[in-house]
This record gives C-alpha cells, sequence and structure tokens, in this order.
C-alpha cells in the first residue's frame, strides 16, 4: 500500500514538473516575442504583416480596424501611426509571432469577415496533418478494393463528397468573399490612425 502511494506521488510529481517546465517555456518564449516586436518600428512590422498576408491589404485593415490606405501610408513611410495605432500594431504583431507567424490563424482570430469557407480553406495550411490524414485514409480505402468491395466504395463516396464539399467552398468564397472597405481617407491622413511628423 505504501509502494503505491510512493508511486503515485513519485508520478504527480513528475507531472506538474513537466507541466511547470512547459508552463515556464511559454512565458519565455512570449518574453522573448515581445522584446522582438517591440525592438521594430511599426513600418517594419506592417511589412511583415503584408509579407505574411500575400500582399492583402484589405484584411491587414479589417485586423486593424483602420482603413487601407491609411495601412499602405504607414508601411510605406510616408506618416506615422499615432500612439494609440503603434500599439494596436504591437499586439497585432505580436499575436501574429506567437502563433507561429500565420496569417490564416492570424485572420481567424481578429478578421470580422472570416468565414466558415476560409476556415475549410486554411485547412490544409494549418491543419495539415487532419487535412492530409483523411485524404490518405480515404485515398487507402478506395485502393482496398480487391480485399473488401465495400470499404472501397465507402472510400470512392468519401472521395466524392470531399471533392464536392471543396467545390462548395471555393464556390463560397468566390461569390461570398468581403466587399472592398470604402476608404474615405485616400487623399488625406486620418488623424486618429497616423501623423506627418
Amino acid at each position: 500500500m505504501m509502494k503505491n502511494r510512493n508511486i503515485v506521488y513519485t508520478i504527480v510529481l513528475m507531472l506538474s514538473s513537466m507541466l511547470f517546465a512547459s508552463c515556464s517555456e511559454d512565458t519565455t518564449k512570449r518574453i522573448e516575442f515581445a522584446k522582438i516586436v517591440e525592438s521594430r518600428t511599426s513600418q517594419d512590422l506592417l511589412n511583415d504583416l503584408y509579407l505574411g498576408s500575400d500582399a492583402d491589404i484589405e484584411a491587414i485593415a479589417r485586423i486593424l480596424n483602420v482603413t487601407p490606405s491609411s495601412v499602405e501610408r504607414i508601411r510605406k513611410g510616408e506618416s506615422y501611426p499615432t500612439v494609440q495605432f503603434e500599439e494596436r500594431i504591437y499586439e497585432v504583431s505580436l499575436y501574429y509571432m506567437q502563433n507561429g507567424q500565420s496569417f490564416s490563424k492570424l485572420r481567424a482570430a481578429l478578421d470580422p469577415e472570416y468565414a466558415w469557407y476560409d476556415y475549410f480553406m486554411d485547412a490544409p495550411s494549418d491543419r495539415p496533418w487532419l487535412f492530409w490524414g483523411i485524404l490518405l485514409t480515404l485515398f487507402l480505402m478506395t485502393w482496398l478494393v480487391s480485399v473488401a468491395e465495400n470499404i472501397a466504395i465507402l472510400g470512392s463516396a468519401g472521395l466524392i463528397l470531399e471533392f464536392l464539399l471543396y467545390c462548395v467552398v471555393w464556390i463560397s468564397c468566390w461569390i461570398c468573399s468581403p466587399d472592398n472597405i470604402q476608404d474615405s481617407y485616400v487623399d488625406t491622413i486620418n488623424p486618429t490612425i497616423e501623423q506627418l511628423k
């Protein structure tokens, strides 16, 4: 009885130390990311987001709650962010870095126009093990024709359903994609967001 209790205590101690070590490691990474973000200029951070988004200024503007022209001017160095907007850029950039510099994860969390079809379109890059695992399983099921005909039929039906699902997703993405942001600050700066020095 005493021996079992010592084993349980040892296991609990090992698990708690592993949990503490992983929490400590996460905290260290967050501090490092915060230092990196704080050491960079707003222009550099916006350029990082620009590259990560494949030049999708509209999505960046929606995430930052500003107009695309303001983002472009600050990104190109034509104007500078206000203190409040600079804090927003740092917050978004920190989230971006903490999530593996994945713009799709950033959009999923902060873009109000991120829809269900975007989730499916981002699946191959955000959840590759799930996407490719399901696809590989369905392909393997179709190759099992000689072993069991019912499994092959089920696999073929699954592949057809997956293809149809992605057709619906692509069509929905094409039809329901968000409209361009109405930008009333194309020719002038937005004084609450940017300033000239």
